[in-house]
């Protein structure tokens, strides 16, 4: 179910050139980083928010917050937005991404966050 889910997230982030924009974000903090038209956060059913740099083990990520978006998005996505009083600011999961990191860190990034957002269900 959750590739399913998140299958078109990681196709539209990965396909294309826009996993750049979560190794060198270029939005200020608390800002979305992708996906940036509202149409593509309706689709995919989150988006990521950037938060700050942060060194874990020696090695310097960016990091976001993994949001759901409002209007009609996955079921499995609804469910956790409405089920959560902050709504459609509830973080999902944090994902961290290598600063000028490649294509595969992003991959890997956003894997990690949804496994996690997976295991809190």
């Amino acid at each position: 179910m959750a590739s399913k889910t998140f299958k078109p997230l990681f196709t539209f982030v990965l396909d294309s050139n826009r996993w750049k924009k979560l190794v060198d974000p270029s939005v200020r903090r608390g800002e979305t980083a992708l996906p940036q038209k509202a149409a593509d956060q309706e689709r995919l059913g989150v988006r990521f928010d950037y938060d700050t740099e942060v060194e874990r083990d020696g090695v310097v990520y960016h990091k976001f917050a993994m949001q759901p978006n409002a209007g009609k998005i996955p079921s499995s996505i609804k469910a956790f937005r409405d089920g959560d009083p902050k709504g459609t600011h509830a973080e999902m999961a944090p994902m961290y991404v290598k600063k000028d990191g490649t294509k595969e860190d992003v991959e890997e990034a956003m894997k990690q966050a949804i496994d996690h957002f997976i295991g809190i269900r």
